[in-house]
């Protein structure tokens, strides 16, 4: 087959990405306590819950049923296509018109026109709309103020899982006392069977632009995202090693079993994995199970090319660098009773000379060894900062799990704190930047994307976008306080992975600076904010991440002197 031109590859490139940022779910505003969801916010919800099969409720999605009425063959092969298709687009089309119709007229109308316009049959789409039935209602019904008046009260509040509405509708309605998950049953067995298709994607990634597999990765684990998602996170880790979870009479993972290498079909991946110190409080035995796997994996007799925990922690060995104990240590957090990296902090307030600081703060913070002895001793944060440089001088690829559609790697700071931070830890100490990834859980495409490719994307759909940027703007002080925001985690980025390509600085200057109008609303609705976002940019310059023409440096200049006291400009 004829390869394509250059001028049709950036072609094809630009169709992935238009159609990537099209389907993006995109907040439009921030949630007001006790207020329900908007209809036009409800139908981009309700479809993007209708994406997805939900087994446990006996709902078929919504495409699915499409495809397959219409006898269209391979449809988990085209939903996982980036470029669009007259068949992809047929499909969606029909699911949109769909909700739409269910919005105005219900389940049942719903679901006689998806009969008549695709054949699929009432009885197989009828679950399926009474299933975002019920989540309609639940978003209609709002209790938040009505829960907050009990618990001042010191009445009962009635529990309800934390998760994204995408990923478990089981969480509305809100305003319940939100639980989390009984810390041995992590990883579910759903969540496994998701996690290997991201781990898989994640290495044929890595493996595509580097034509090899990574002498060793670096997982970010947070203990609210493995809440959500009953433990992707972990699992991935799991996967990545070559073992699963084996659970004991009361469902409880606390054994694991080696997946044999035919079965794995490639080699056993060394992963370090840095926890939060939510995950370490809530998810101690799970921590316990990720030290045993490693244990386990490293003492298998099988070859170094094929079990890369094997052959770093034999070399470790042989150098005399490290007894067994020492050199398998792969589970790492913050002291007990401590919490977060700081380098969120750091660059936030400018606090420091040189981006190397912020990966030597990460390690810092982060350097306490969760493992045991060779007696079987637990050993809980016992700082080991030489192990934790160690086991980062080997890492080739970073990656963190996004598990929800509302909150983004530019929409809080933590995401630059953590993968961000262990990203640059790992460049300072194996002399090299390692790939960055990310994944989407709650996209019915598996998508391994860079980190340049996310802020991308999310300045795209997010940060320039009007439909969200106007959507804050409707919160007037707190809206501008979201948008500038954005704009330091965005620069956060550049901080730890120089990941931010200079053209996103400049049209955030040109959208919200250089734009008279806008700037008067801004100026207007927060002062303060605008202030802060004139001076994050001109960091960004002073820092070497941005080179603009003088007239803007001037611009922003004369608006930090402005919102400081003097006349603002106009």
């Amino acid at each position: 087959m004829r390869s394509l031109s250059d001028q049709d590859h950036q072609v094809t490139r630009l169709s992935e990405q238009l159609v990537e940022i099209e389907q993006r779910l995109i907040p439009t505003g921030l949630h007001v306590f006790g207020r329900a969801a908007e209809l036009k916010e409800k139908a981009d919800l309700l479809r993007m819950v209708a994406s997805f099969d939900r087994p446990e409720q006996e709902a078929r999605s919504l495409p699915g049923l499409v495809a397959e009425s219409l006898g269209i063959e391979g449809y988990d092969d085209i939903i996982q296509q980036t470029t669009t298709s007259e068949t992809k687009e047929l499909i969606d089309s029909i699911v949109k018109e769909a909700i739409d119709r269910f919005c105005e007229s219900g389940a049942r109308a719903a679901s006689s026109w998806l009969s008549s316009r695709a054949n699929v049959e009432v009885e197989k789409s009828l679950p399926t709309f009474k299933l975002l039935a019920t989540i309609n209602e639940h978003l209609d019904s709002n209790c938040e103020i009505d829960s907050l008046l009990r618990s001042l009260r010191g009445e009962y509040i009635e529990p309800g899982p934390g998760a994204d509405i995408v990923q478990n509708p089981l969480v509305l309605p809100t305003g319940r006392n939100t639980h989390a998950v009984n810390p041995y049953s992590v990883p579910s067995q759903a969540a496994f069977m998701r996690a290997k298709a991201v781990a898989d994607a994640l290495l044929q990634r890595y493996f595509d632009e580097h034509g090899r597999h990574p002498r060793a990765l670096a997982l970010v684990l947070w203990g609210l995202d493995n809440i959500k998602t009953q433990g992707e996170g972990v699992a991935q880790a799991l996967w990545l090693l070559g073992v699963r979870p084996v659970r004991d009479a009361l469902n409880r993972a606390t054994e694991i079993e080696i997946i044999p290498l035919d079965e794995l079909k490639r080699p056993r991946m060394d992963v370090v994995m840095t926890v939060s110190g939510i995950f370490r409080d809530l998810f101690a035995p799970t921590m316990s199970l990720l030290d045993k796997a490693v244990r386990k994996v490293a003492q298998l007799d099988e070859p170094l090319e094929m079990n890369y925990v094997r052959r770093n922690v034999s070399q470790r060995i042989e150098n005399g660098a490290a007894d067994f104990d020492d050199a398998v240590t792969r589970v790492f957090s913050n002291a007990p009773g401590n919490y977060g990296a700081n380098v969120n902090f750091m660059v936030m307030q400018s606090a420091w000379e040189n981006e190397a600081t912020l990966g030597d703060l990460f390690v810092t913070r982060k350097c306490f060894a969760y493992t045991r002895d060779s007696k079987g001793r637990t050993i809980e944060g016992r700082e080991a900062p030489e192990l934790m440089n160690d086991a980062l001088s080997r890492v080739e690829a970073t990656y963190q799990n996004i598990d929800s559609f509302e909150v983004g790697i530019t929409d809080v700071d933590h995401y630059f704190e953590y993968l961000g931070g262990i990203s640059k830890a790992v460049e300072t100490r194996s002399q090299a930047r390692p790939s960055i990834y990310l994944s989407d859980s709650l996209s019915p495409q598996t998508k391994i994307r860079s980190l340049e490719e996310t802020v991308r994307l999310e300045t795209r759909t997010k940060t320039l976008n009007p439909k969200w940027y106007e959507g804050m703007l409707k919160h007037g002080f707190r809206g501008v306080a979201e948008i500038e925001n954005h704009v330091t985690n965005t620069f956060g980025w550049s901080a730890t992975a120089d990941a931010v390509d200079p053209w996103i600085y400049t049209e955030i200057a040109q959208t919200f600076l250089l734009d008279e109008a806008m700037c008067e609303r801004l100026h207007e609705l927060n002062p303060y904010s605008l202030e802060s976002l004139a001076k994050r940019l001109l960091e960004a310059h002073e820092r070497g991440y941005w080179n603009p023409q003088e007239a803007i440096l001037e611009r922003l200049n004369e608006i930090v002197e402005a919102t400081s006291g003097a006349p603002f400009p106009r």
